[in-house]
């Protein structure tokens, strides 16, 4: 199988890296010296052209160029017979995601979006062990890290994440936080929410952002999202009517990840896990085999391009309570 991987930023060339030992890769890049760089490093085919790169007839493409390029980008794609694998979110643009999935619908294509962390051992273990708490009653995710140490051999400035024009901002970059509560809470019927620049960075987006989610089932998410924790930290706690989950991951190389139950009538807590160094690769090389199982019309837990856009309009509407000061944002879901 030829995959392309179209954008040579640090995550695509993460996904090049591992897709390397799994396919024959090549990557493209309007930068043609990060594309030769790349691809020298690598040891991989590059381009500097999506066309000639197209030519090469790949089977599959993963779109990792920056926001506003994703859905054109994975037109092309799309057009030239490959399936796509899309960097999240699945664009920046609510507009532009909805025609993207009416020319979806009519080419037949095959379009997902990436969702690595329902592949963390922490997600991964909430979805495993949901039943045990019996029926949801609330959770609250979060994620902090501090901006300038995100990408520290980039300038922060010069991120996507934090220019609004680039699709940046702290509540669509965290989307996968949307992303697994939907996964296992189901749709977003409401949205309150609040959001600020609270930092003194050089950036003219939100970097804090905390919002509510009312789920159709009844659930409700409350969810913490910001740039400005000086210690990457993520994690999950569910409440259920027999007990609770609580995920929590601290750090970054290395990951302590550890995951624990409370049970009605053991009144105790029961480690379900405690790793000492999340191996990151692990969850993006599962998110791979997913996307080329699907190439190959086997079964996979992608993401949907449908979903993905639902849940960007989930996205947007909390930036958008945050901005009116609207007390609940009503959602129609597409899928």
């Amino acid at each position: 199988m030829k995959v392309l991987v179209a954008g040579c930023g640090s995550i695509g060339r993460r996904h090049a890296a591992l897709l390397a030992a799994r396919a024959e890769v090549a990557v493209v890049d309007l930068d043609g010296a990060l594309a030769a760089r790349t691809g020298a490093e690598l040891g991989l085919r590059h381009f500097d052209d999506l066309d000639a790169a197209l030519a090469w007839g790949p089977g599959g493409a993963v779109v990792a160029t920056p926001n506003t390029s994703h859905l054109p980008v994975a037109r092309a794609c799309l057009d030239a017979g490959a399936g796509v694998l899309i960097e999240k979110p699945i664009s920046a643009d609510l507009a532009e995601a909805e025609v993207f999935l009416d020319y979806l619908a009519g080419t037949g294509g095959s379009a997902h979006v990436v969702c690595n962390m329902r592949f963390h051992p922490g997600v991964a273990g909430l979805a495993a062990h949901l039943h045990r708490v019996g029926a949801p009653r609330f959770a609250r995710a979060q994620f902090g890290h501090y901006l300038p140490q995100m990408r520290p051999q980039a300038r922060y400035q010069d991120l996507y994440c934090a220019r609004r024009a680039r699709g940046g901002g702290v509540i669509l970059d965290a989307i996968h936080e949307i992303d697994y509560l939907m996964w296992l809470f189901g749709p977003v019927a409401a949205v309150t929410c609040e959001a600020a620049r609270l930092s003194d960075l050089d950036i003219d987006v939100e970097d804090y952002a905390v919002a509510v989610l009312r789920h159709a089932s009844g659930v409700r998410s409350e969810v913490h999202l910001d740039y400005l924790q000086r210690r990457k930290r993520r994690g999950c706690e569910i409440a259920g009517q027999d007990g609770t989950l609580v995920w929590l991951s601290d750090g970054k190389a290395p990951e302590h990840c550890a995951l624990d139950l409370y049970t009605t009538g053991t009144e105790t807590w029961q480690p379900l896990l405690a790793s000492p160094a999340v191996d990151d690769d692990a969850c993006y090389g599962a998110l791979l085999d997913n996307f080329l199982a699907a190439l190959d019309g086997r079964p996979h837990d992608l993401l949907s391009a449908e979903m993905a856009t639902d849940e960007l309009r989930v996205a947007l509407a909390a930036r958008r309570a945050a901005e009116t000061g609207a007390t609940v944002v009503p959602l129609e879901m597409a899928a």
